[in-house]
């Protein structure tokens, strides 16, 4: 049996085509609609365009990622785009024609339905796993279990432990929910990526967390507005209709999100109010009915000025893994945003998050049936490290510390605060975020989502990664 941890597109998209292949899955989820899917707003790029290619969609994604990406699993992803892409709409799900552009790239590649494309992928491919015949159990994962490097069954809160056990594939999201300030759901703990690495998996790129530049909240609602809202010709202002991002990148409003939540986040500390004026899109309401509804429900339209503020947004780092899902356990992948396949580097291009689940979920029977191949970590360097200790902290103090210490713009001070804080604690939540202030006191320099206001400027000596590895 195939066991698979999570209901995101990976997940979802991994059940279907192994159950299509021929396999036994179960799919097992601690909320099924809880992940990032669901609210996933801009689309999936892909280089389907008569102008594009998967070289170009290779470059952008290389030159975002700031000196990080591994080549090959961009060029893997990039070239699979268009394939992956077909096998989804052959499976019945319809694009809109038109293609959008977003921040970082060069080309008119993100493909979307509607504005709310992660809720029409999540609901399409859930109801798609069902008539499948895949079991779908509501149940959380509590442990792995490994012996002489390979998996040998796992425990759930509610069955127990399960030992009929060929493959697990992990796709448990991330961590961005550990910020006061976040764009996702409250499931986004990282507690899958805890508890491979408790059972000896390696993680890397820890630091690189995204933090999304343009999130709202009218009368309390929190809503994440699309990335393609600028593409379309929204503008980010201050409270003196002054267009200041200009100042940070030549590329205003379309400068990857790295460099936007930090112009904003600067501005906002300088005192400025920053809004996004959707008043130059044109066709508005038919382009984006689902932001369009958002505003009626709290009393406005398209010309009302929306406030903004950065968020903790998506994570690049996760267990490691090849272009095949394998982490360095036999018989455990990790697909989706809990892995980390050197997809992303030190920032994420707009709209590959969901083009990497897809890629992964779509081709993973390919590479079930294969011997194991692993990982390397001969492009960075291995920490290891011990957990030990009963000290528990709320999640509420654990997302304030994280977003005054672990933020947007960081610094010794505020890194080694929040090692201490979170050192004696084995408990997941403190793990993860322990993990992160250490990765990113380590890397002294700053570097895609990364910024240290003590080392401002990118060093080539760190064009490496950083990997943990327990030590029990």
């Amino acid at each position: 049996m195939i066991y698979i941890i999570g209901s995101g597109i990976a997940g979802l998209s991994a059940g279907v085509a192994l159950r299509r292949a021929g396999k036994k899955v179960t799919l097992i989820s601690k909320r099924i609609d809880g992940g990032s899917t669901p609210i996933a707003k801009g689309g999936i790029a892909a280089s389907v365009g008569s102008d594009d290619s998967p070289e170009l969609h290779a470059q952008d994604t290389i030159k975002v990622g700031d000196g990080l990406c591994d080549v090959k699993t961009v060029n893997y992803v990039t070239s699979e785009a268009k394939n992956v892409i077909e096998t989804f709409e052959s499976w019945g799900f319809e694009f809109e024609e038109d293609l959008r552009l977003e921040g970082g790239h060069t080309k008119r590649r993100v493909l979307h339905r509607t504005d709310e494309t992660g809720r029409e992928i999540f609901n399409f491919l859930l109801k798609l796993a069902r008539e499948e015949g895949i079991p779908i159990i509501e149940d959380r994962l509590v442990e792995i279990r490994v012996k002489d490097g390979k998996v040998t069954g796992f425990v759930t809160e509610k069955r127990g432990l399960v030992e009929d056990v060929d493959k697990l594939v992990l796709a448990t999201g991330g961590y961005s929910y550990l910020y006061e300030y976040s764009s996702t759901q409250s499931t986004n703990i990282g507690d899958g990526m805890a508890i491979a690495f408790k059972a000896g998996a390696i993680l890397a790129d820890m630091e690189f967390v995204q933090f999304h530049p343009t999130v709202t909240s009218l009368d309390g609602e929190v809503f994440l507005l699309t990335e393609t809202l600028r593409g379309e010709g929204a503008q980010i202002i201050n409270e003196n209709g002054e267009r200041f991002l200009f100042n940070y990148d030549k590329r205003g409003e379309l400068a990857p999100r790295d460099i936007l939540s930090r112009a904003i986040y600067i501005e906002m500390l300088k005192g400025h109010k920053v809004f996004i004026d959707l008043s130059k899109i044109e066709d508005f309401e038919r382009k984006f009915p689902v932001v369009a509804k958002y505003l009626a429900r709290h009393g406005h339209n398209y010309k009302f000025k929306i406030p903004i503020f950065p968020a903790a947004h998506f994570v690049n780092g996760g267990i490691r893994v090849n272009i095949r899902g394998e982490s360095n356990i036999v018989n455990l992948y990790a697909i989706g945003e809990v892995s980390d396949s050197g997809l992303h580097g030190a920032n994420r291009l707009a709209s590959n998050s969901l083009l990497e689940g897809l890629v992964f979920g779509i081709n993973l029977p390919r590479y079930v049936d294969s011997s194991w191949e692993g990982i390397s970590t001969d492009d960075g360097i291995v920490h290891s490290v011990r957990i030990s200790g009963n000290k528990t902290l709320s999640l509420k103090e654990i997302r304030r510390i994280n977003w005054e210490n672990v933020g947007i713009i960081r610094n010794e001070e505020k890194l080694v605060k929040a090692i201490n804080t979170y050192s004696g604690s084995t408990q997941n939540e403190a793990i993860i975020s322990y993990l992160t202030a250490l990765a990113a006191e380590i890397r002294k320099e700053s570097r895609g989502n990364h910024f240290r206001e003590d080392y401002p400027y990118k060093d080539p000596n760190w064009e490496k990664r950083i990997y943990f590895k327990l030590v029990v």
